[in-house]
């Protein structure tokens, strides 16, 4: 009953590995956490496209809640200059945010766009997703207040 709980973990978090994910904690709940993220994305700009509960399922088969959701954040601009600077950076879009409870704290973590410059590593493309990192941080930021 715990490995598949430690597998989706494992999936979701594999990019904790690399150096690139920013993460941020909040003492708040899961629906504290998505509501102050969703006002963090709107500060920068960005909008909440999707909240994607991946517990569901699992509970459904009988597994304990593991807690976690992923939420899809995104602009319209951002759409136009990942088609004007590299087409393949579209599937990077919309951002993603790994939000997790851990007792009474929430843990959000981004994913892993080092790696995506790292493929490409012409100007146009690093300077956008390091645009896209540096508003990822000012997000997570205000969600936990620093």
């Amino acid at each position: 009953m715990v490995k598949p709980v430690c597998a989706i973990l494992v999936l979701v978090l594999g990019a904790v590995a690399h150096a690139g994910p920013l993460t941020a904690t909040a003492k708040t709940d899961l629906a504290g956490a998505i509501d102050g993220l969703t006002a963090a994305a709107e500060n920068s700009g960005y909008q909440l496209v999707k909240v994607q509960p991946i517990d569901q399922a699992l509970i459904k088969r009988g597994y304990p809640n593991p807690g976690m959701r992923i939420l899809f954040i995104g602009k319209s601009s951002a759409v136009e200059q990942a088609m004007k600077a590299n087409p393949k950076l579209l599937s990077v879009l919309p951002l993603r945010l790994t939000l997790i409870v851990e007792d009474e704290r929430v843990i959000v973590s981004s994913d892993d766009l080092e790696m995506w410059k790292a493929m490409f590593p012409d100007p146009a493309t690093v300077r956008l997703i390091e645009g896209w990192q540096h508003d990822l941080g000012l997000i997570l930021s205000d969600l936990s207040g620093r």
